[in-house]
């Protein structure tokens, strides 16, 4: 809700600043981040009325005569924004945590191979689901306190690799929900992480993101042996600043730098090819994309936190 409030006002630093901080930190509870957007959001509210007061005195009430035209512009507007978005054919899960139950699902993932999908919610909870959305089995991950998983990807063999973010390891699961392998452990070294985010499959090689002062992809073998890096914290070219999401089409991996608001690309084996979009609001702009799949035209969808 504060970053709704805020976002709509778009200082020119100030809000991006908070912002980027937020989506920085490194630990999973966000509520202290939340709770300061919030008291910014009280704090322009304050001014704003302040504002009001003095127009108020100044005017000598002509002001508040013209505030019934004002509201009614402002409903107008926020109305004129609301659209039929039409119905979707079914919706899937509940509220709760038995099968076929979510808290707030913040991943998905979808295996060709079965046409099912894969969901985990902020219970850390972990759902295969079948095309229809039926819960054909569930399973919790094996530690959530810390935080819990923002990515999942299925690999080529069919199956669930997870980033478990907050415990910095790849967590490898069956179909079915048995644990196969628990891959690094916290560290900038090689094969270790700082909160992973996605992971990648190409040409039997596997591409992992992470970020909170590491902010690079490390690529590995079948056998988990590390064969190179590429990227490190920054924003300039070939730098990132949480890179979140990972596609990779046609010899081209394509990352949403989140807290850089662009896609980077870059050649499988590792070179800075180009940079995607800016920061705004406009078309080709991005405020903190986070979600990044593509379509079978070869497409990029993007989804962003900050413009909704």
């Amino acid at each position: 809700p504060a970053t709704v409030l805020l976002y709509p006002m778009r200082p020119q630093a100030f809000t991006p600043m908070l912002m980027s901080w937020v989506h920085a930190l490194n630990f999973d509870p966000m509520i202290e981040g939340s709770l300061l957007l919030m008291g910014c959001v009280l704090l322009l509210g304050a001014a704003a009325a302040t504002l009001v007061w003095v127009g108020l005195r100044l005017t000598r009430g002509s002001l508040w005569r013209a505030a019934p035209a004002l509201l009614g512009a402002l409903l107008l507007a926020g109305l004129s924004g609301c659209g039929d978005g039409g119905k979707p054919q079914a919706v899937w899960c509940e509220t709760g945590t038995g099968p076929g139950e979510v808290v707030y699902p913040r991943a998905i993932t979808y295996s060709r191979a079965d046409d099912t999908f894969f969901i985990i919610d902020r219970v850390a909870h972990v759902q295969h689901l079948d095309h229809d959305g039926r819960c054909l089995c569930e399973w919790q991950m094996p530690q959530w306190k810390q935080g819990k998983p923002v990515g999942a990807s299925v690999g080529p063999d069919g199956d669930l690799w997870v980033p478990d973010t907050h415990y910095h390891r790849v967590v490898v699961y069956s179909p079915d929900g048995k644990l196969l392998r628990m891959l690094g452990h916290e560290g900038t070294g090689d094969g270790q992480f700082l909160l992973p985010t996605d992971i990648a499959f190409e040409g039997g090689h596997i591409f992992v993101s992470e970020y909170g002062g590491n902010d690079r992809v490390q690529v590995f073998d079948r056998d988990w042996h590390k064969l190179y890096q590429f990227g490190r914290f920054g924003n300039r070219d070939g730098e990132f600043s949480r890179p979140q999401s990972m596609v990779i089409d046609r010899g081209l991996v394509y990352i949403t730098d989140a807290c850089n608001h662009r896609l980077a690309v870059f050649t499988t084996g590792g070179k800075w090819v180009r940079n995607i979009g800016s920061a705004g609001s406009a078309l080709g702009q991005f405020r903190f994309p986070y979600g990044l799949d593509e379509d079978r035209e070869g497409h990029l969808i993007v989804c962003e936190f900050g413009n909704n």
